[in-house]
């Protein structure tokens, strides 16, 4: 509910504002109704470039805001009823429903992206389009507690002597005797953050089998790394409670509080942390290696334009004006202070420890592998996806080993997608 609000609060305050920048030239310029989910939390820096493109153009804008799980069964009767945003500020609708969006390869040149931003984002490989253009662009980094570390003795790792995963819940537990800290290591309740652990090892959700798949997710390789992680909950170097279902708390809460001295997380919590922690140092530290190598998982929200969306042109016009004039992209970068989804235009992070952090979050983003690019073509989460997050809670509570807990989802996913199990 905290994130449906947050957007409820962010609609309210700057809505009005947008509407009264258009509101002299409303006879003369048209309303781009902007559908927004509640993921991300806010969405103040796109409400900003929408204020200013407004300001700018003569028109309003009306947003609509529909919680993130609602949309998958709303935007279809919105289709139905002819009663469709003109903009889709999204993470999955145009992966569902690529039939409906514009392809925009044909619209704006898609080489002045990121490629990586590009391909996870955006890239529709069904239809073979790009049914949505990203603009928060994410990634999956590892926060630190910088005082507990030199409490501790510690020394944070370096981009190129990166610790292993034993080293990280080791080293967890040294925080913990000496660091001050309540818990060493913690990590987000999200299967985006315990993947990265699957593909650390060598694992994945799906192989390619020809033009198709098999279910991957019970492989010896994911039922190691799901063993390593219910060990490290069960040592107390973890708050167990997190991931055994026993409790609702926010991680990032415990590591504002100076209660963590390692949190596996993501990019957008940066300039959270940044206006909020206030009572110790703290910083990023790159990834750790596994036994197949280093893993970062990218993700964030693209935005996408039906193509029976009321006044189509407007919305191709808006996305022109963001993504070719850079100063237009740079608003978006300066609230929202993240990782840059187009080529040469980046966030200046201020004092020399900003930038030292942001130079090792770009650098995550050579550690998106192949296995997660793969499983991301699959779409397999249109089939199951908070059941898998479901069984891993139910390992780490001890109500499942490992194994039968990986058996069991990889037979509900083979069930509900056709696909063969690999093993």
């Amino acid at each position: 509910m905290k994130k449906i609000w947050a957007l409820f609060l962010a609609v309210a305050i700057i809505a009005p504002v947008v509407m009264a920048g258009g509101q002299k030239a409303a006879s003369s310029g048209k309303t781009l109704k902007v559908l927004l989910s509640e993921e991300p939390s806010s969405t103040a820096a796109f409400m900003t470039v929408l204020e200013k493109w407004a300001a700018e153009t003569g028109n309003t804008v009306e947003p609509v805001v529909i919680p993130y799980d609602d949309q998958l069964t709303k935007f279809p009767l919105m289709a139905k009823n002819k009663d469709l945003p003109d903009v889709v500020y999204t993470t999955r609708l145009a992966h569902l429903y690529p039939e409906e969006f514009v392809d925009f390869a044909k619209v704006i040149d898609p080489s002045i992206f990121e490629p990586k931003a590009l391909e996870i984002i955006a890239k529709d490989y069904i239809f073979n389009q790009v049914g949505s253009l990203p603009i928060q662009f994410t990634i999956t980094i590892v926060y630190y507690n910088a005082d507990a570390f030199a409490k501790a003795g510690l020394t944070p790792p370096t981009v190129n002597n990166p610790w292993t995963i034993e080293e990280v819940f080791a080293n967890g537990r040294k925080l913990q005797e000496s660091g001050g800290v309540k818990y060493g290591v913690a990590m987000d309740f999200s299967r985006a953050r315990y993947d990265n652990m699957m593909y650390m090892n060598g694992g994945s959700m799906v192989v390619k089998d020809g033009n198709a798949y098999k279910v991957a997710i019970n492989s010896p390789q994911n039922i190691e790394a799901l063993q390593t992680f219910i060990n490290a909950n069960n040592s107390g170097v973890m708050p167990k409670a997190i991931w055994a279902g026993g409790s609702t708390d926010n991680p990032a809460d415990y590591f504002k509080n100076g209660d963590v001295g390692i949190y596996f997380s993501g990019s957008w919590n940066y300039n959270a942390f940044t206006n909020d922690i206030k009572s110790f140092k703290w910083g990023v530290m790159p990834s750790p290696r596994g036994k197949a190598g280093r893993s970062a998982i990218l993700g964030g929200t693209g935005l996408a334009v039906p193509k029976k969306a009321p006044n189509r042109q407007l919305a191709e016009d808006f996305i022109k004006w963001l993504y070719t004039n850079p100063a237009n992209f740079k608003i978006f970068l300066d609230v929202d202070k993240g990782m840059s989804s187009l080529k040469g235009v980046t966030y200046a992070p201020p004092g020399q420890q900003g930038k030292a952090d942001y130079e090792i979050m770009q650098a995550e983003v050579a550690n998106v592998t192949r296995l997660f690019s793969v499983d991301e073509d699959s779409y397999w989460r249109t089939y199951k996806d908070n059941e898998y997050r479901d069984y891993l809670k139910q390992a780490v509570n001890g109500d499942l080993s490992a194994t039968n807990a990986l058996n069991a989802f990889a037979r509900e996913l083979s069930e509900s997608s056709k696909w063969a199990i690999a093993r």
